[in-house]
């Protein structure tokens, strides 16, 4: 071979690194019209063989014959066109060209073992990471609950969690950078996958010295006239609960707003007035002892919706995440 080529096959060598090392030795081979039957399993015996010393230590790894490991090693030979071993007795010598030969393939099979536990710890969620994106009412508390429940399960996955408005959830989803986004939400995105995870009623916060506290269930009509705090005008939500106001002939007194039901219902603590929020911050803070919480009829919905980048399919990580914010989001809206 010319001085050129084995200098270029060398230098290749060393930029591609290990893997590759291998697959450029077996394709380099089989381009030599003298070594065209070069195979995976001739190499496992020759290793065994160099690391054990013995033929038959090398058939005990191998879970096979000593006559089988023999006959691959012999092929090897005549297809590489030296000799690997001399024999004495009941032991194998490995020649120099051997123990260069060696070098490559330990480096080879070091780098596929290598590749076979990043797969093992993929597959058994030993090692991923998760971007997501949840509106406040799911990322403030929930989420973060959800997520301290699955790191503490699979301790090699990193989550990532952005509090954003539902509008913003959507466009970090559609911009496929996220692996989920958690909303509530009606428009949609092309680039957007979007499902109701689950669906709850809205529910009355109280102060809890509150005389409507007396009642177990609140009718729409017992809002009417009472100082209200609700969600800014921005919110699409706000434009639904003014519908339904209006449709049971009730007219609260909106003495607040704020964006985010958290801040609804720390006013609603301190007094401000009631109001009617999404069931998770309603149970998170009727569990904080700082509100009183009631059912109203009838009853207004609310859904929480999970969404997914379109352009390529979820990792078995993001599903066992999914799948965990779904049991637990069911289990709260139906023990508030």
């Amino acid at each position: 071979m010319a001085f050129g080529s084995s200098f270029a096959i060398h230098a290749t060598l060393l930029v591609i690194g290990k893997i590759d090392c291998f697959c450029l030795l077996m394709q380099f081979c089989y381009m030599r019209p003298m070594i065209t039957r070069l195979t995976h399993r001739q190499l496992e015996a020759f290793r065994a063989v160099m690391t054990k010393g013995k033929v038959t230590l090398a058939a005990e790894v191998l879970n096979t014959t000593q006559p089988t490991v023999s006959r691959l090693i012999s092929d090897l030979e005549s297809t590489v066109g030296f000799e690997l071993f001399e024999r004495r007795g009941r032991s194998v010598i490995a020649t120099p060209e051997a123990q260069s030969l060696y070098e490559e393939v330990e480096r080879s099979f070091v780098g596929l073992s290598e590749i076979s536990r990043v797969i093992e710890d993929i597959r058994d969620y030993r090692r991923g990471s998760l971007l997501i994106a949840g509106m406040p009412a799911l990322a403030l508390q929930f989420l973060p609950r959800v997520v301290a429940e699955f790191v503490a399960d699979e301790p090699g996955i990193r989550i990532s969690l952005r509090a954003r408005s539902s509008q913003a959830v959507l466009q970090h989803v559609s911009s496929q950078q996220f692996d989920l986004g958690f909303a509530s939400i009606d428009a949609e995105h092309p680039a957007v996958e979007k499902r109701v995870m689950a669906t709850g009623k809205m529910k009355a916060v109280l102060p809890a010295d509150h005389p409507l506290c007396e009642k177990s269930v609140l009718q729409i009509t017992d809002f009417d006239g009472q100082s209200f705090v609700a969600l800014g005008e921005e919110i699409s939500t706000r434009a639904e609960t003014d519908v339904y106001f209006a449709a049971g002939g009730a007219r609260p007194r909106v003495v607040a707003e704020a964006q985010l039901s958290a801040s609804i219902c720390e006013m609603v603590a301190c007094g401000a007035g009631i109001s009617i929020v999404e069931p998770v911050t309603a149970a998170n803070f009727l569990a904080a002892g700082k509100v009183t919480v009631r059912d109203v009829e009838p009853a207004q919905p609310f859904s929480y919706e999970v969404l997914m980048p379109t352009l390529h399919k979820p990792s078995r990580v993001s599903m066992g995440f999914l799948n965990l914010v779904e049991t637990r989001l069911k289990d709260l809206l139906d023990n508030p």
